[in-house]
């Protein structure tokens, strides 16, 4: 048995568009075969919960279609009951509409999760793309085996890799010796003593190219840094702009996600990684720390990682940082940079290399989707901030 955590949208929150020419307004989404193509969604807004389940399959990395009595939630995070056997249903794959009907972007591949070995009893979905509030979107297709690795449908914190050599007060020390109380240099504070940590294996045979590992060869953000080859979550940012590290490239100091680099020489996904433990940590504050010699971010509690952790581990943060009175604000926010959307960096990137008369790699000119949800939690995170400082000076 192994247990398995999957990121899931309420089904309530895709529901059948008013003037859809099939199924009926305002109906959850149900299983593909029950689908027509052409049937158009909305989508209402809301952020994904982590659900959480043992798996006693012959393969524990598929989450498998038709195989519910080997699928157990131990945590449905109010979505489904304790016990209950569950299955990766179908596929639906859809398409955003602009404001004319005319289909925009790219495929979205929507995973729906049923329950009791009834594939119209769909209680949570899975998003690959984030979904835009509000929009609506128009079913193009689907696939009836709803089987799909765990690692595509489970959240990404921003982690490290064994074997990283975090600055502290007494030198370089490895990540997965670090301890809650720890003393750890912050660029912008001195020592902070470390107040949560975390880590865990995740499985990769069936992770997306875009999911896996990122690789970044020593000197390859400028002169040597880093000082040794740096091994971080695709979601990881990396302080640019600063201190040597992507000097020029752009205007001001700002973290990156490691994954929007990974067109640069020496910055790579590491394909053939087919398992990896991570390890990360957390100060009272979002910080800029050193590791292998770059700069680089410790664990920001925003909206979404904390929506990505299990019952016990959100309780567990909640326990030491408090919660938070202001939606969307992160538990020990700010962000100490400004953190870029992978379409920006990329794009940045194509700029500096223009500006040099250097020919711009097609890929580099592609807009990441995914930069959306990261434009979302930004927006949040920004808008929580500004909410409790205005909280703040009236009380005042």
């Amino acid at each position: 048995m192994v247990t398995r955590t999957i990121e899931v949208y309420d089904n309530d929150f895709l529901t059948v568009a008013a003037g859809s020419p099939s199924l009926s307004p305002g109906s959850t989404i149900i299983n593909n075969s029950d689908t027509p193509d052409g049937t158009v969604f909305q989508f209402a807004g809301g952020s994904p919960v982590v659900v959480t389940l043992d798996d006693t399959s012959a393969n524990t990395d598929i989450f498998e279609d038709d195989d519910y009595g080997h699928h157990t939630i131990t945590d449905g995070a109010g979505l489904v009951a304790t016990s209950a056997g569950v299955e990766s249903e179908s596929l639906v794959f859809v398409r955003q509409l602009d404001e004319f009907g005319n289909q925009i972007g790219p495929t979205i591949t929507i995973t729906v999760f049923s329950q009791g070995n009834n594939v119209q009893d769909i209680w949570a979905f899975h998003s690959d793309a984030p979904l835009v509030a509000g929009a609506e979107y128009v079913k193009t297709g689907g696939d009836n085996i709803g089987s799909t690795s765990y690692s595509s449908i489970s959240s990404q914190p921003v982690c490290y890799a064994p074997g990283t050599m975090i600055g502290t007060p007494d030198g370089p020390q490895a990540v997965e010796t670090l301890q809650v109380g720890d003393l750890v240099m912050t660029l912008d504070n001195g020592p902070q003593h470390i107040r949560w940590v975390r880590s865990g294996d995740q499985p990769l045979e069936e992770a997306e190219v875009d999911a896996k590992p990122v690789l970044i060869a020593a000197g390859a953000l400028g002169g040597k840094l880093p000082e040794h080859n740096l091994i971080v979550s695709p979601q990881h940012r990396i302080l640019v702009g600063g201190h040597g590290q992507l000097q020029g490239r752009f205007e001001s100091e700002a973290f990156a996600p490691s994954k929007s680099l990974t067109k640069l020489k020496g910055i790579r996904h590491m394909k053939g990684k087919t398992k990896i433990t991570w390890i990360h940590f957390a100060f009272d504050q979002h910080e800029v720390v050193s590791a292998n010699g770059c700069l680089s971010e410790s664990l920001l509690l925003g909206p979404m990682v904390v929506n990505g952790l299990n019952a016990a581990e959100r309780q567990a943060v909640i326990a030491i940082f408090g919660s938070t009175s202001t939606p969307n604000a992160a538990l020990n926010g700010p962000p100490a940079r400004e953190c870029l959307e992978v379409g920006a960096v990329r794009r940045q990137l194509a700029k500096s290399l223009e500006e040099k008369g250097q020919r711009v790699p097609k890929e580099i000119k592609k807009w990441d989707f995914d930069a959306a949800m990261e434009r979302y939690e930004a927006e949040r995170l920004r808008e929580g901030d500004l909410k409790r400082q205005a909280g703040i000076t009236r009380v005042g």
